[in-house]
């Protein structure tokens, strides 16, 4: 075991013995004072050092033989041994007398004589000194319990301590505040009570015609209701096919020498008309054809005929007229044409897009992913608002269609591409509820000892919606519930500061009223709160009634 040995000189004070005590780095500290023990005969002294000693976790030991020092080392717990070999041990003394005046010295012959100790200065007196002489590196703190015996000389009367006595007031003071507080909470601001009433109801019908408006509020008399309009433009596209058909191409055409036998000049207008089976050709311009005259042939005088060319085309498309040379029947008298070879006809069917098209299209736009509109308009819309699905409108506009009406369709498609607009009304449910209410009230209006329970808005049906110009229309029908007339107040007044039995007993007595039910929190309250404030009247709908 690590040890040290502090030798005090006669000249040492407490300071300088407390400062070797501390700076020494062994566990245990045997002090051998001078034969003049000085400084070490104050018991304060004594415990100062225990006290540095303990809270520096070291062990000091007073290494003396005399007399008047044991004493006081044993009252201040301070083990002592005789020499650096003996095993240190508490000596076991009665309870020392401390004169009031005598100071912090004591004064050795003072001791009760009822443990005589052995004269320590004569050599052979170790077994009956009290001290056995055991080596001191053996030395073990004893356990507080082992000296429990000797220190009941020395138990001091007990100082009360005023902090911690505060502190537990304290805690108790704001234990019982909140105590206080929680029962004042627990039996005043606490107890809440709802009364659930089952009402024998009977069902209500109501079919009426409303006129829906987006200006104006809900008024049953004027029987109009508050509608709301939502609208979703996109711009979308669709391919058809063009249904119209036409024949295109170009007419055969030539020339055509014309003759007459008359001796006066005949005028053959634009547009004149000469004949071949199935063909016919017009000519292109206006021509004057001489009349006959006469002229030598070499043998004589003859008649020569009057001769022109014209230009002709054939008043039909098609190859068919593609004609060789030949003689034409004339429309005009004593006129004669014969027709160069005729060609460059030609013909071919063309498909084109017609308006009925484009109109079918533009129609088939707005019926589009109108399942996906209506759920797009529905949200807008929101929660709270019931929509009116007649209501749903697909408008276009600012059509473009490639190609254009009577352009030809290669391949025969086309495509429009149109701006469409998508509208949808609704109704607000509260204003649905509150239109329901009133007309229902209305409808029992005679019947003063009846009140309407469900305005059956949940399945109302809004149908036959109607919009021309300004002027919305629609059909409303619903089926409500109406039952005994039972006024909350009323209620609430009977209730207060009762049990639920007298509640039942007292509820079940009003006609109309099938079965009573209460519901009090929390789970330490027994009886409805005498305030109404805190008392809610529930009614749910018998329709087991008449």
């Amino acid at each position: 075991m690590n040890k040290e040995v502090i030798y005090i000189d006669v000249d040492d004070d407490i300071t300088s013995i407390i400062s070797k005590v501390k700076s020494i780095e062994a566990k245990i500290i045997a002090i051998v004072p001078p034969k003049r023990i000085g400084i070490l005969q104050s018991a304060v002294n004594l415990r100062i050092l225990q006290k540095v000693a303990s809270n520096s976790k070291k062990h000091i030991v007073i290494i003396t033989s005399d007399q008047t020092l044991i004493p006081l080392a044993a009252a201040a717990n301070i083990p002592v041994a005789k020499s650096l070999q003996s095993k240190p041990e508490i000596p076991e003394v009665p309870a020392i007398q401390v004169d009031d005046d005598g100071g912090d010295i004591i004064d050795g012959s003072s001791l009760a004589d009822t443990k005589k100790l052995p004269n320590y200065n004569k050599k052979g007196s170790n077994e009956s000194s009290g001290i056995r002489s055991t080596p001191i590196e053996d030395y073990k703190e004893p356990d507080s319990g082992q000296n429990s015996s000797r220190g009941k000389s020395n138990k001091q009367p007990r100082v009360p301590n005023f902090n911690n006595f505060r502190k537990k007031l304290l805690i108790i003071g704001g234990g019982v505040v909140l105590l206080i507080i929680f029962l004042i909470w627990a039996m005043i601001f606490a107890p809440r009570g709802t009364v659930i009433i089952s009402a024998k109801t009977s069902p209500e019908s109501i079919s009426t015609s409303v006129n829906l408006s987006t200006t104006s509020d809900t008024d049953v008399d004027k029987s109009i209701l508050k509608a709301v309009n939502v609208t979703d433009k996109k711009e979308t596209s669709v391919e058809f096919v063009a249904s119209g058909k036409r024949e295109e191409g170009d007419k055969a055409h030539g020339t055509m020498t014309l003759n007459s036998t008359t001796p006066d000049s005949v005028k053959i207008p634009v547009g004149t008309g000469f004949s071949n089976g199935n063909c016919t050709f017009t000519t292109k311009s206006e021509v004057e054809l001489p009349g006959v005259s006469p002229g030598w042939n070499g043998s004589g005088f003859s008649v020569v005929p009057g001769k022109v060319n014209v230009k002709v085309e054939a008043t039909q498309i098609g190859d068919e007229c593609n004609l060789s040379s030949r003689k034409y029947e004339s429309t005009i008298d004593k006129v004669t044409a014969t027709g160069s070879a005729m060609e460059g006809g030609s013909k071919r069917t063309v498909t084109f897009v017609t308006q009925a098209d484009v109109q079918n299209a533009s129609e088939k736009i707005a019926q589009n992913n109108n399942n996906e509109q209506k759920n797009i308009l529905v949200q807008k819309l929101g929660k709270n608002v019931r929509a009116i699905e007649d209501s749903f409108i697909a408008t276009g506009s600012e059509t473009n269609t490639t190609p254009q009406v009577n352009q030809e369709a290669q391949g025969g498609k086309a495509k429009l591409i149109a701006s469409v607009t998508y509208s949808m009304y609704g109704v607000n449910q509260s204003d649905l509820d509150k239109f329901l209410i009133s007309a229902l009230k209305n409808k029992i209006s005679k019947e003063n000892n009846r009140r309407v329970y469900n305005s059956g808005v949940k399945t109302a049906k809004i149908s036959d919606f109607k919009k021309s110009g300004d002027s919305i229309t629609a059909n409303i029908t619903s089926k409500g519930q109406v039952g005994p007339k039972i006024l909350d107040s009323e209620i609430k007044d009977r209730v207060k500061g009762k049990r639920f039995g007298d509640i039942q007993a007292d509820l079940q007595s009003i006609e109309g009223v099938r079965d009573v039910s209460v519901e009090l929190s929390p789970f330490w309250v027994n009886t409805i709160p005498n305030d109404t404030s805190k008392i809610t009247i529930k009614f749910n709908i018998d329709t087991t009634g008449r």
